[in-house]
């Protein structure tokens, strides 16, 4: 689980303190859309493992990108949004939960200050709704499962895990992500894909037999860079919209599962975390770079 302090940008990060403050200025990053940030709590290992020799992690050199060619896609009350953008046939059902992720995927980047999130198309009135920016000022990036004339399906981060909602298509823009992540927990191994292609690799620690980490279909909620790299966290997070199964609250938090790096690097390759996935920092600081809020993370046993 997390508690982060800043949010990595398109054109900068801005430090905040847990109550949102803004504080001083780090490094940016170069991600393509803001990322929406919880606060959650720390994800300290309990126990300490003697040091072993830390997998180091393996760059796969990227095959040449495919062409997507363009679908007519259902046009809404905005169908400029939809002309605009190449975007993949996906299923047009409720619910929908693809298990296999076929790049690219559709995001949908919430425009309106509060983003209303309905149970069904044409429902009275919404379910819920998402502040839009967050409390750190991050602004709403969901991964897109389905649509229906003027509206979008799309995963929220929310429990329970892989839970969809129905969100009005004037109040997003829409575009995709040529990027997956697949988390393999019996291997230990993150391996990011690109056009479908494997382009990066590392060893993982994932959660412990006592705090396993879920499995599931899930994307990246936020990305974020921190101010000391050699905190619990490494020098970058990511917060997925997946939540623990175990804790429903920790440390003050949710208890959301991340992807981030460690101030323990002897613990890469066994289990050992309370949910979250630990990368090795130098693994975490290429992720974090080559990847964007929005982005698919199928995690599997």
């Amino acid at each position: 689980m997390l508690a982060v302090a800043s949010i990595a940008t398109g054109g900068g990060a801005v430090a905040l303190d847990m109550a949102g403050n803004v504080s001083t200025p780090v490094a940016a990053g170069h991600h393509g859309v803001t990322p929406l940030t919880p606060s959650a709590p720390h994800d300290a290992a309990p126990v300490v493992i003697p040091p072993a020799p830390t997998q180091a992690p393996v760059i796969i050199p990227p095959a040449p990108t495919t062409t997507v060619s363009e679908v007519d896609a259902p046009r809404g009350p905005s169908p400029s949004v939809w002309r605009t953008y190449v975007v993949p046939a996906v299923p047009a059902v409720l619910n929908s939960a693809p298990s296999n992720v076929n790049d690219p995927s559709v995001i949908a980047t919430a425009m309106v200050p509060t983003l209303p999130l309905y149970a069904a198309p044409g429902a009275p009135k919404p379910a819920k709704t998402l502040a839009n920016p967050n409390y750190l000022g991050a602004t709403v990036v969901l991964l897109v499962t389905g649509y229906q004339p003027g509206w979008v399906q799309a995963y929220i981060p929310e429990r329970p895990n892989e839970s969809t909602a129905w969100i009005p298509s004037a109040d997003v823009t829409i575009s995709f992500v040529p990027d997956h992540i697949v988390v393999s927990l019996s291997a230990r191994l993150l391996t990011l894909y690109h056009d479908n292609a494997p382009v990066f690799q590392t060893a993982v620690a994932p959660g412990e037999p006592s705090s396993p980490t879920p499995t599931g279909s899930f994307f990246i909620a936020y990305i974020v860079k921190l101010t000391d790299p050699g905190d619990v966290y490494g020098p970058y997070a990511m917060g997925t919209s997946a939540f623990s199964n175990t804790y429903y609250s920790f440390d003050g938090g949710p208890g959301q599962v991340g992807i981030h790096g460690t101030n323990q690097p002897w613990v890469i390759g066994s289990y050992a975390s309370h949910g979250c996935v630990r990368l090795p920092n130098s693994a975490v600081t290429t992720l974090a770079q080559l990847v964007v809020p929005g982005t698919p993370v199928e995690i599997e046993h």
